[in-house]
C-alpha cells in the first residue's frame, strides 16, 4: 500500500535517500527493507536554529499491505491528468505576445486540439539573446528585441523563481509546475518549498515549448507587433500586425507584458475598455553573497555549499496609510541587469542562473502605489506614472 509520511526532519548534512528511508523506518516502526520511496511530495528548509539546519519532508512511500496505517497515516493516491476533448471552433484563436502568459495560453489551446496563431513583437530567444548581448556590451538598444520584449518575455532573462500565493498543492499550481518539468525543468521544483529555475534552464524550456506548440499545428510569427484591432459592431474581429497584415478571428488573447505601453495606447484608442490598476515601484540593491550568507546562516553554515546562496525577505506595512514596502524578486548569487526597452529610459531587473553562484546577491525594495497616486482618473494615467 502507498502512504503519505509527513514532517520528516532530516539534517542538511544527511540529505539523501538513505537517511530518508531511515527516518521513515523510525516513524513507521517497520524495517528498512519493507519501505520504498515513491516520490518526494514536499521539501522545506528549516534554518531557524543556527546550530542545526534541517529539511522538513513529506514523502509518498510504499509499505506492506499488512501495515496498520488507519490511525496515524493517510493513504497516497496519485491524481490523474484530466482528459481533454477536442474543441471545434470556426476560426483559429489569435495570441498576442509569447511571454509566460502567451505560452501557457498556447499550451492550453493545443491541449484541446486547437491551432492558435501567435504574434510576438520580439525575436526568437536565440536571436534575442544576441541583441541583449549587444546592448550590454555596446549599448545598442533594439526597441523590440531586448530584456523586456521577445520570446519568453522578461522572465527569460530573470531569476526564474516560481512563486504563487495559492497553496502549492492546488491543481492549478501543480499543472504549472508539471508543465515546466515536462519541458526541461528539474523534477525537484515539484516539491521544494521555493522552486527556482534560473535563466540558463529557462532558455532551454522556452525553446522546447515553442517546438511543442509548432509540432501541434500552431503558427508563430516573430518581429510581429500588434498595431491595431479590426472592430465591427463593437466586437473585435481580428488584428492588424506591423501596420500592413490583417488576420481575422473573434478569439483574441492579449498576453502583452506590462512594458508594452504602446500597445495599451493602441487598444485604448480603439475604444477597448481599459482601467487603472495599482503597481509597485522601487529600487534594487546589491550586496556580496558572503555577507548575506553570514547574516542568514551564521558561522556554522555560511560556507556550506549544499544549501546554496542565502535568501531573505523583508516587509513593513503602514496600516494608517494602507501602504506597504517590501523586498521583491530577491536574487541570491545573481546579478543586476539593465532591462531598458525604450531609448533614454532605464529600468533594472535581477537575474541568476540555476547554480546561483555569483559573488553578489540583490533584491528589489518596492512600495505599493494606489491608483490615487496617479493624480488623474484617465485609464492610462498609471502608464504615465510608470514612465
Amino acid at each position: 500500500m502507498d502512504l503519505i509520511i509527513e514532517n520528516l526532519k532530516i539534517p542538511v548534512e544527511l540529505d539523501n535517500a538513505e537517511h530518508y528511508l531511515k527516518a521513515c523506518s523510525i516513524k513507521l516502526q517497520i524495517s528498512l527493507k519493507s519501505i520504498s520511496i515513491i516520490k518526494i511530495l514536499s521539501k522545506e528548509a528549516d534554518f531557524q536554529n543556527c546550530n542545526q539546519f534541517n529539511y522538513i519532508l513529506t514523502l509518498a512511500v510504499n509499505v506492506p499491505d499488512s501495515f496498520d496505517y488507519s490511525k496515524n497515516f493517510e493513504a497516497y493516491i496519485e491524481t490523474a491528468v484530466p482528459y481533454r476533448k477536442n474543441m471545434k471552433i470556426k476560426e483559429r484563436p489569435i495570441i498576442i505576445g509569447f511571454g509566460p502568459a502567451g505560452m501557457f495560453a498556447a499550451l492550453e489551446l493545443v491541449s484541446y486540439g486547437l491551432k492558435p496563431v501567435i504574434f510576438e513583437r520580439g525575436k526568437k530567444i536565440e536571436d534575442r539573446s544576441l541583441d541583449v548581448k549587444q546592448f550590454i556590451l555596446q549599448k545598442q538598444l533594439n526597441h523590440d528585441s531586448n530584456i523586456q520584449f521577445g520570446e519568453g518575455g522578461a522572465g527569460s532573462f530573470s531569476d526564474g523563481k516560481l512563486f504563487s500565493r495559492r497553496n502549492k498543492n492546488t491543481s492549478h499550481v501543480k499543472r504549472v509546475l508539471d508543465t515546466f518539468i515536462k519541458f526541461g525543468a528539474p523534477e525537484e521544483i515539484a516539491y521544494v518549498s521555493k522552486p527556482h529555475l534560473g535563466t540558463d534552464i529557462l532558455f532551454k524550456i522556452v525553446i522546447n515549448i515553442r517546438n511543442y506548440i509548432l509540432d501541434h499545428g500552431a503558427d508563430l510569427y516573430f518581429s510581429s507587433k500588434l498595431t491595431g484591432l479590426i472592430i465591427s459592431g463593437q466586437a473585435a474581429k481580428g488584428v492588424v500586425i506591423n501596420n500592413d497584415m490583417e488576420f481575422y478571428s473573434a478569439d483574441i488573447y492579449l498576453a502583452m507584458g506590462h512594458s508594452a505601453r504602446d500597445t495599451f495606447g493602441i487598444i485604448y484608442d480603439q475604444d477597448v475598455f481599459v482601467e487603472q490598476k495599482p503597481i509597485q515601484v522601487g529600487v534594487r540593491i546589491e550586496h556580496p553573497s558572503k555577507l548575506i550568507n553570514q547574516i542568514r546562516y551564521g558561522s556554522k553554515y555560511q560556507d556550506f555549499p549544499e544549501i546554496g546562496a542565502a535568501v531573505y525577505s523583508l516587509n513593513y506595512t503602514d496600516k494608517s496609510k494602507k501602504r506597504g514596502v517590501y523586498t521583491f524578486c530577491m536574487c541570491p548569487g545573481g546579478e543586476i541587469i539593465n532591462a531598458s526597452s525604450e531609448p533614454g529610459m532605464m529600468v533594472l531587473n535581477g537575474m541568476s542562473n540555476s547554480d546561483r553562484s555569483s559573488e553578489f546577491s540583490n533584491a528589489a525594495i518596492v512600495v505599493s502605489c494606489h491608483t490615487d497616486d496617479y493624480d488623474s482618473d484617465h485609464p492610462l494615467a498609471g502608464i504615465l506614472f510608470q514612465k
